[in-house]
């Protein structure tokens, strides 16, 4: 056999197992595996004639032992999956009906197999009704699996920016999650801080301000976020700025690198007149006060996206020649275009694909003593890095390189510079 051929014959085995091991997991009712097996299998089996030959092969087998074993409904459910992958969906749902036809009192895999199935097509309120036929227990693997299906809704009517529907949904997972006290429960919180902030978006922008607010205090009883309070600050500024205020200080005292500080400013000043034309000089002192430390804490920690830049002199990213690593090298200059010097100044390199994100460079920069000046490019800076054929990124279609900047540890850092690296880029 030659070279090609061997690895040819060992894909096709690794695909082969793939496949057993994912229908053979459906089969067991687990519902991880429920809730998660179409987007795995999808993302490690592309359909490329091969694949579709091998899930051809394996549907024809499961077809015979259909036969010899008429009554074992797993058989149905692993079909079913293995139409899902040819996206033959009309196949799928007959193997999933007979399925459920066959399956003992208990066994929940085919139900949920159909219920995500419809989801999938766009058919909501059948798979709710298929859902709704499992008995309530306190079954634990069942439980999660139903919260694992409303995540799976909600997810479906996220994508189709249904948040209304789709927070719904999201609510249900989070039930069922907390019931048995599930890890889960955290993404069902995420779903539902997410469709409030998208639903309060929305009234934003249709002069909704009162409705906004009410979205995003609601999504506080769920978690309390440092961009949840820094939102409602922003809304509460022109309506109650004695409670934009309270938001603001939360944001401050968590988070202070999401701050527009030309708002925070706004809002102390609101609060400042109000006071000194009802008479309060003590309240009025202490919000010029409060005004002073955050202008003097923007002078020496904020930093936008505007006030520095990496200037690169060289970058090149090369494959070597065993094809076992790809290298980064890196030379670049910083500018600071703001009008503050940078007594300190945290950079931060990452590579990036569309699953993950890994530092490769990190350092602290300048000092009281030997500040980068305002409006002025520094030396020059270099750094290498290189990814090996064992790191997932090896093999990434797309992959960039960002740099991030802060002047303080502690706080969120900006993005201040991306490029997308291809085999052999030289710039």
């Amino acid at each position: 056999m030659t070279k090609i051929e061997i690895l040819e014959y060992i894909r096709t085995i690794l695909i082969a197992l793939l496949v057993a091991l994912v229908i053979a997991s459906v089969a067991t009712g687990c519902s991880k595996v429920i809730a998660e097996h179409h987007s795995r299998m999808l993302a490690k089996i592309s359909n490329n004639a091969k694949d579709t030959e091998l899930i051809g092969y394996l549907i024809s087998k499961y077809n015979q032992e259909a036969i010899k074993n008429p009554g074992d409904y797993s058989i149905n459910v692993r079909l079913g999956n293995l139409y899902e992958l040819l996206f033959s969906y009309d196949q799928a749902e007959e193997q999933y009906k007979k399925a459920i036809s066959k399956s003992p009192y208990g066994v929940y895999s085919s139900y949920l197999g159909l219920a995500n199935l419809y989801v999938k097509m766009g058919r909501y309120n059948q798979a709710l009704n298929i859902v709704k036929r499992l008995k309530n227990t306190n079954h634990k693997p069942l439980l999660v699996a139903k919260g694992d299906f409303y995540m799976n809704l909600g997810d479906a009517l996220w994508e189709k920016s249904k948040f209304e529907d789709a927070v719904k949904q999201y609510k249900i997972a989070f039930f069922y999650y907390k019931k048995v006290d599930s890890t889960k429960k955290d993404s069902a919180i995420n779903g539902i801080l997410d469709c409030y902030n998208k639903i309060a978006d929305v009234d934003y922008r249709h002069h909704s301000i009162y409705h906004a607010i009410e979205s995003l205090e609601t999504a506080l009883l769920y978690k309390e976020t440092p961009i949840i309070y820094y939102k409602l600050a922003v809304l509460y500024k022109d309506i109650d700025p004695m409670q934009a205020n309270s938001y603001m200080e939360k944001t401050y005292k968590t988070d202070p690198g999401i701050i527009n500080f030309d708002i925070y400013e706004e809002i102390l000043l609101k609060l400042i007149n109000y006071y000194y034309y009802n008479g309060k000089d003590v309240e009025t002192d202490l919000y010029k006060q409060k005004l002073k430390i955050i202008k003097n804490f923007q002078k020496r920690y904020v930093i936008t996206e505007d006030d520095v830049k990496i200037n690169i002199i060289s970058l090149k990213y090369k494959e070597n020649f065993f094809k076992t690593k790809k290298n980064l090298k890196v030379k670049f200059k910083i500018e600071n275009s703001s009008k503050y010097d940078f007594n300190s100044l945290f950079l931060i390199a990452k590579l990036r694909d569309e699953n993950k994100s890994i530092e490769v460079f990190s350092q602290r920069f300048y000092s009281k003593k030997k500040p980068l000046k305002s409006r002025t490019e520094s030396q020059e800076y270099k750094f290498r890095y290189s990814l090996s054929d064992k790191d997932e990124m090896f093999v990434s279609e797309k992959l960039f390189l960002d740099f991030y900047a802060g002047k303080k540890d502690n706080m969120r850092k900006i993005p201040v510079f991306t490029v997308e690296l291809t085999n052999n880029l030289k710039l």
